[in-house]
């Protein structure tokens, strides 16, 4: 017979090895629609017994989510801040967000493979399914945006980084629930224009589709939310010489506590703040260096109450 002392040691010894066992990354497939679909999960150092956030981070088009986990560092981040991240994969390094064009996969349900990944994922981590949240740059951030008009009532909040309302979608822009955003563009973004107009370069036209501005994005989150009109705005240290500055934009007294929150980068191009150069700056334009997107973001979902 085990004594309790002798059982008490075994059980604290299991649950270290299955934790050990369990965190880091793991390597995911689903099949949607006859199709396999693939994600990295990544669970953080300390996973346990205690059901944690998840964020799910969204790669760009022509992008994968090993290289969305390594430019944005969220895994690093989850493992100081004890949270879950999910990076999946689109086919074709293309996400179906919501907008028209010729140039786009307007025909595969992406919005399904999410729900089922939610799903799937729910079902089998310690996940709090309260504190569900995406985020991702350009294509992801698009896709952010389409997700919360899909499945507002499974999302807390989204952070869409160099991402706009498609202009098809303006009229019909009503989420079931409430839904906080953090929006995050940059004034010389010259592939999602700051001011709307054609998604990509010039020879794109509108294949790619067409975003409104980020002003009349914004008008439309916070009337989503039923925010009141007036708003703070505060600049955000200028800490490094990277020829832009940002200031922060807040919407307050929304529906159900939520927040609608623009972050301006006038100078900024179509790039992740505090993150590297990953392409010339002729081509994406310029990298703020005076705060990380990452932990903004993650701290703008950390200071969100739970939905009643």
């Amino acid at each position: 017979m085990i004594k309790p002392k002798y059982f008490t040691c075994l059980w604290i010894l299991l649950t270290v090895i299955s934790t050990v066992y369990s965190a880091g990354d793991i390597n995911g497939k689903l099949i949607i629609d006859g199709v396999e679909r693939e994600y990295i999960l990544h669970l953080p150092k300390n996973y346990g017994t205690e059901k944690l956030p998840l964020v799910m981070v969204f790669h760009g088009g022509g992008g994968t989510a090993e290289q969305v986990k390594d430019h944005t560092k969220f895994s690093k981040l989850a493992d100081n801040e004890n949270f879950i991240v999910v990076y999946p994969n689109a086919i074709d390094k293309n996400w179906n967000d919501g907008r028209i064009g010729d140039k786009l996969p307007m025909d595969r349900d992406d919005v399904k493979f999410i729900s089922t990944l939610l799903d799937t994922l729910t079902a089998n981590y310690n996940i709090n399914t309260k504190r569900i949240f995406s985020t991702g740059i350009s294509n992801g951030g698009f896709f952010s945006f389409y997700l919360a008009l899909k499945l507002s009532n499974r999302l807390l909040a989204i952070a869409p980084v160099t991402a706009n309302i498609p202009e098809n979608l303006k009229d019909s822009w009503k989420t079931d629930k409430p839904i906080s955003v953090l929006l995050i563009n940059g004034t010389k973004d010259p592939l999602v224009k700051f001011n709307g107009g054609p998604v990509g370069f010039k020879d794109d036209e509108t294949g790619r589709g067409v975003s409104l501005s980020t002003s009349w994005t914004v008008k439309i989150l916070a009337g989503n939310n039923s925010c009141q009109t007036s708003t703070k705005i505060e600049e955000i240290e200028d800490k490094e010489d990277d020829d832009c500055r940002a200031e922060k934009e807040t919407y307050y007294k929304c529906a159900d506590g939520t927040k609608i929150v623009l972050v301006t980068i006038k100078g900024g191009g179509h790039t992740w703040p505090g993150a590297s150069q990953y392409l010339p700056k002729i081509l994406v334009g310029n990298v703020c260096k005076d705060f990380k997107a990452t932990e903004m973001i993650w701290e703008f979902f950390k200071s969100l109450p739970e939905r009643e």
